[in-house]
């Protein structure tokens, strides 16, 4: 069995991959003006999240955090950035059981990648206006990446029912 640190190794290691990857199809390398594509066709309202996205993913990342979801609790339960820099949050599922991290309002600009894992809930839940929601339903591992302009403590918080009653929550402060 891999100790606790070991455990991060494969992922840790695939993610300069992944943002070279997207700093890559981000590129279109030919010249063209801004709000062109490389067919000559204008931007559309998608690829600009691809554009939000991509930045997010090669951005420098100021801070980066390493969180772990067990049997109702985050380790750690309290992150810390500074405000308009970007958080790379590394979440690790580390059971056999769904967990996830939600933060239900937040003004941020916001991407995921699942590393492993389906991301599927199973379970029902009441209609969710979350900001953040990130969902493993197995070990598995992803990135959450925030950019947060606004000073303030914003709550994390497992919604498989029964796991935020039990304490599975954290604070994210801005400063």
């Amino acid at each position: 069995m891999l100790s606790r640190g070991a455990r991060w190794v494969p992922a840790l290691l695939a993610m300069p991959l992944v943002v070279a990857m997207l700093a890559l199809a981000a590129c279109n390398g030919d010249g063209n003006g801004a709000g062109e594509t490389p067919t000559g066709e204008e931007h559309t309202d998608a690829d600009a999240d691809g554009e939000a996205n991509a930045y997010l993913e090669a951005a420098p990342k100021e801070a980066l955090t390493l969180i772990e979801m067990t049997s109702f609790a985050y380790t750690p339960s309290v992150i810390e950035v500074g405000a308009g820099e970007v958080l790379e949050i590394a979440i690790q599922n580390a059971e056999p059981a769904l967990h996830d991290f939600t933060i239900d309002k937040i003004d941020a600009d916001v991407h995921i990648s699942y590393l492993g894992g389906t991301g599927q809930h199973q379970h029902q839940e009441p209609e969710r206006d979350a900001d953040v929601h990130f969902a493993l339903t197995e070990p598995a591992s992803g990135v959450v990446h925030l950019k947060v302009d606004e000073p303030g403590e914003y709550e994390f918080y497992c919604s498989v029912p029964g796991h935020r009653e039990a304490g599975m929550e954290g604070t994210l402060i801005v400063q």
